[in-house]
């Protein structure tokens, strides 16, 4: 038998006032909310800040906090949101959501978890949507109309119209207030089951029923969502009800007038509801059991909202942000930036898509194949009204001259300024791999934990080695670190352990990309990393109890492949309108190139286009008997021919090779000197 224990220690804050803090084991009083609220602003005031968001049916107020780095300043990030006990008696989304609050701010600057979603999230968080049905004895799951708020939003087969005309005051308020920002993902909480529900949940045909599976256009995404909000709670995982702790709405039983219906729909808002207890109104004493559940599900489905393609959308002429409407090829769903920045955050899993960007008054602009791997989005602005620059000169095949003055061309909007560099080793790749063959764990690496890692002939990749964590016992670690340059990166893996309670997982720069557990084969793992030092870690780490298989994890065949191609400037920004600017290349050599990118303003640049095909930049030409360069063969010169005749020949000899034998000697001597008397 398999026993697991967990020991929780729970602490009663009280703040001035004598108000109850988040923590404590009791569900918070209606009119204890927004104290608490309140009381974690003035704590707080740099990162989280208390809103009203309007008022319930019977004059309660609906309470919201935001948290986020720069607070009440609008910035390049996703907006995130959770909202709970919609139905006043499902309860227990309501304290996990007080206890996430607290968890997040005390929390910021020490753990980087928390530090990352708070510096790089507008994290929003709603605790009680229906204060009326929870604020009475006993609580109630409708709103004191008797309407059920979670079939209460517009849908597209019940209530195609997205105005508040004729909602509830509690879902006018959520609708108004998710009108006024631009939220890309989002979970609602819920109690009565154990499950990620995902959309949709209505069906086309208006029907209703169970056991039909419809998917809305990101059924891949949300599944995925789905999951790393159900993989690190662990009964929810391992459900005998849903594969995974997660369904499908429609398959589990259809409603319509659902807020993630609503959210994805008619907002662009990644939604799924989070039915997180089968009891509704558990012991307050079972709080802290709910919290060890579910505080690594809420970090982890919070981070999502993190990965995708995102950018800014702006206008060329002026440099200000855009109301812009962004569509993946093939997809048929929309997302919408923030006007007041002109921010989007567009979620998609790992691949390549092509993304169409629409304005009115403009063309729309499609970009293609823009790929998108695992980890943080892809960035990609979009410029609207734009005239691209191109380089003209050189653009390919050309032949300069080091030392000798030449210009660079290009075609672009005489209202923009331009932004000109060159290289001299377009395309250089330096290829840092390690299969491990050696035998040893190189130099570059370092290991540590409670067991260090080792090479192991046990189980490879590719024949004879791989490294693997150390044989740590229970509520151990083994940890192997180095550092490595930006790039493709890419490795093998394996892990071989009990599922879901000891794990492996990878980190770059301290921040968690990968984690699996179980046994499986070898399994490759890719992600780019971007320019610059990174330092990667894998670690192994093992609950208390229960071993299974190997007990450990194995890396192979890791390779990062960096593109070490350097760019200078010419000119950092030209006058406004400018065409083309003066240049001398210094060095010899075949792999050079130019790239030009317009400047619209406010630090916003567009694309960058480069020449075509490398050129050439050869050694100075210099005329017969001129060895310094001055344009007259005198005296000054004799210098020259007296160091290229001692040998080895040093600076541009070859003016002295009259006589070409392969070397300066006195066959050279009579044109040289015919050259310095003159006619």
């Amino acid at each position: 038998m398999i026993v697991r224990i967990s020991i929780v220690l729970v602490c009663i804050a009280v703040v001035p006032g004598g108000v109850r803090q988040a923590g404590a084991q009791t569900y918070p009083a209606y009119s204890e909310i927004g104290p608490i609220l309140l009381a974690t602003e003035n704590a707080y005031p740099a990162i989280c800040q208390r809103h009203d968001l309007g008022l319930s049916v019977q004059g309660r107020n609906l309470w919201a906090i935001q948290i986020s780095d720069n607070i009440g300043v609008e910035e390049d990030e996703p907006e995130f949101k959770y909202v709970a006990a919609m139905h006043g008696n499902e309860i227990v989304g309501l304290q996990m959501c007080m206890m996430l609050i607290e968890y997040l701010t005390t929390n910021y600057g020490t753990n980087p978890q928390a530090t990352r979603l708070v510096d790089e999230v507008d994290i929003w968080i709603v605790p009680l949507m229906n204060p009326d049905g929870y604020d009475r004895v006993p609580r109630i799951r409708y709103n004191v109309n008797g309407v059920d708020l979670n079939r209460d939003f517009p849908d597209t087969i019940t209530s195609p119209n997205n105005t508040t005309a004729g909602r509830q005051a509690e879902t006018a308020v959520i609708m108004n207030w998710s009108f006024g920002e631009s939220f890309i993902a989002s979970a609602n909480f819920h109690g009565g089951a154990l499950v990620i529900n995902y959309p949709y949940d209505g069906r086309p045909d208006g029907g209703y029923g169970s056991g039909v599976y419809i998917a809305c256009p990101d059924d891949d995404l949300f599944i995925y969502m789905s999951e790393e909000y159900s993989r690190y709670n662990l009964p929810m995982w391992n459900s005998s009800t849903f594969f995974h702790g997660i369904t499908n709405g429609a398959y589990w039983y259809t409603i319509y007038g659902g807020m993630h219906d609503w959210n994805y729909r008619y907002m662009g808002c990644n939604e799924v509801t989070a039915e997180i207890g089968v009891v509704k109104e558990p012991p307050a004493s079972e709080i802290p059991q709910y919290w060890n559940e579910n505080r690594d599900s809420m970090l982890a489905y919070m981070e999502t909202c993190l990965i995708g393609v995102r950018g800014l959308v702006f206008d060329a002429s002026n440099g200000l942000p855009m109301a812009a409407t962004v569509r993946v090829v093939g997809r048929d769903h929309e997302v919408y930036t923030d006007p007041d920045i002109g921010d989007y955050h567009r979620m998609l899993m790992p691949g390549t898509y092509d993304l169409t960007f629409e304005a009115a008054g403009y063309a729309p602009i499609t970009e293609y194949g823009v790929v998108v791997a695992a980890g943080d989005a892809t960035r990609l602005d979009v410029v609207f009204g734009a005239t691209p620059a191109v380089v003209v000169s050189p653009n390919g095949g050309e032949s300069l001259t080091a030392g000798v003055p030449t210009t660079v061309t290009w075609t672009g909007s005489p209202l923009n300024e331009f932004h000109v560099q060159y290289t001299e080793n377009y395309g250089a790749i330096v290829i840092t791999s390690d299969d491990f063959d050696s035998g040893v764990l190189g130099p570059e690496y370092t290991t540590g934990g409670d067991r260090d890692w080792s090479i192991t002939a046990s189980s490879s990749h590719s024949a004879p080695y791989s490294a693997r964590a150390g044989s740590i016992d229970h509520a151990q670690q083994s940890w192997l670190k180095r550092t490595v340059d930006g790039g493709n990166l890419s490795f093998w893996y394996s892990v071989s352990c009990e599922a879901n309670f000891d794990i492996f997982r990878f980190f770059v720069d301290g921040e968690e990309k990968l984690s699996d557990s179980g046994n499986s084969g070898w399994t490759y793992y890719s992600l780019v990393l971007p320019p610059g030092g990174h330092e990667l870690e894998w670690r192994y780490t093992k609950d208390g109890s229960v071993s299974f298989y190997d007990d450990t994890v194995y890396i192979d065949d890791l390779a990062i492949e960096s593109d070490t191609t350097v760019w200078s400037d010419i000119i950092a920004l030209t006058p406004p309108g400018a065409a083309s600017t003066p240049w001398t290349p210094v060095n010899p050599g075949s792999d050079y190139k130019v790239r030009v990118r317009a400047h619209y303003g406010n630090g916003l640049y567009g694309a960058w286009d480069e020449s075509d095909a490398t050129f050439d930049v050869t050694g100075p030409v210099v005329p017969d008997g001129d060895y310094d360069g001055d344009g007259d063969v005198d005296l000054a010169d004799c210098g020259g021919f007296q160091l290229c005749f001692q040998g080895p020949a040093t600076g541009p000899c070859g003016a002295f090779e009259f006589v070409v034998d392969g070397g300066i000697d006195l066959a050279d001597y009579p044109g040289f000197e015919a050259l310095l008397v003159g006619p």
